[in-house]
């Protein structure tokens, strides 16, 4: 797929203007931007980015999610949050999902109805302005997806490589590592390949400076044996621990059991950075297929 070039402006300095949000923190005392690092790009969720201070540019966010948990939902609610409401440029890399499909769940996740009723037009007048008005942002959304069947890793830097001359990608997403392939690899057994494409993934965030987001599918394991509930980011895969610079893993309470009362939240992000893990608390609507805040 074609990349199309998108023009990105600021405003020069000099002009004498003062942004709403360096206004909002001088009449209320206070900073909404001190829970991120110095330059990052906010996840859009308030938790997360208190904890990892936002996405840094040239870093590796490695995202392990078990099957049935919500991959594509959550990928998809990091896009929105990117995207859509922040209007960062976000590039995806999507083996697993055509572009029209990917496309076509994003629609659904953001007006909360099917695309078959919204091509059908039988809406009520008094919906129309506002579905017209989500759709009209998801058009101007700075969006690229890149649904190759077939993705190498040496492919994938020579884009990303791309992207980074024409300034075009404020995010990498890739969806997802399993699905990757190296044609320069001599490993023979899963979890070297594995090693060495993580490896070659965090060289070309390095050298584009442009943060890349992997999802990955989570085996959690505990002194060898897997485990099915209860799992940590600690129980992941080491080589998962040791080449992400953050590493998550995503787990709905409500699917693997029945909901716990005592759990604050039906979903847990749990993070590890800096040999530290820390418990994400989001929530998931299944009506729309989206993740949120907690509160």
């Amino acid at each position: 797929m074609d990349i199309n070039t998108l023009e990105i402006t600021e405003l020069p300095e000099g002009l004498g203007f003062t942004g709403i949000r360096e206004l909002v923190n001088q009449t209320l005392g206070i900073n909404f931007g001190a829970m991120l690092t110095p330059g990052a790009i906010p996840t859009g969720f308030k938790e997360l980015d208190q904890c990892i201070g936002g996405f840094q540019g040239g870093q590796l966010y490695t995202v392990a999610v078990k099957p049935g948990m919500g991959k594509t939902a959550f990928l998809l609610s990091l896009v929105n949050n990117l995207a859509i409401k922040d209007r960062y440029s976000v590039a995806i890399f999507s083996a697993e999902r055509s572009d029209v499909k990917m496309t076509k769940r994003l629609i659904e996740s953001e007006t909360g109805m099917s695309v078959d009723k919204l091509q059908e037009g039988n809406i009520k007048d008094s919906r129309k302005d506002h579905l017209f008005s989500l759709l009209g942002n998801i058009a101007k959304a700075k969006i690229m997806i890149d649904d190759a069947k077939v993705q190498t890793v040496e492919e994938l830097a020579r884009k990303s490589n791309q992207l980074k001359k024409l300034q075009k990608a404020d995010v990498i997403v890739i969806d997802y590592l399993e699905l990757l392939t190296s044609t320069t690899s001599v490993q023979t057994d899963p979890t070297g390949r594995q090693v060495e494409i993580i490896g070659k993934i965090r060289r070309i965030a390095a050298e584009t400076g442009i943060p890349i987001v992997l999802f990955t599918q989570a085996v959690t394991r505990i002194n060898g044996r897997e485990v099915s509930k209860e799992p940590t980011a600690k129980g992941l895969p080491a080589h998962l621990r040791e080449l992400s610079d953050v590493l998550m893993l995503l787990h709905r309470n409500d699917v693997f059991a029945l909901p716990d009362p005592d759990k604050k939240s039906n979903v847990e992000l749990m993070v590890l950075r800096n040999e530290e893990e820390h418990t994400v608390l989001l929530h998931y609507i299944e009506s729309i297929a989206k993740f949120t805040d907690h509160s």
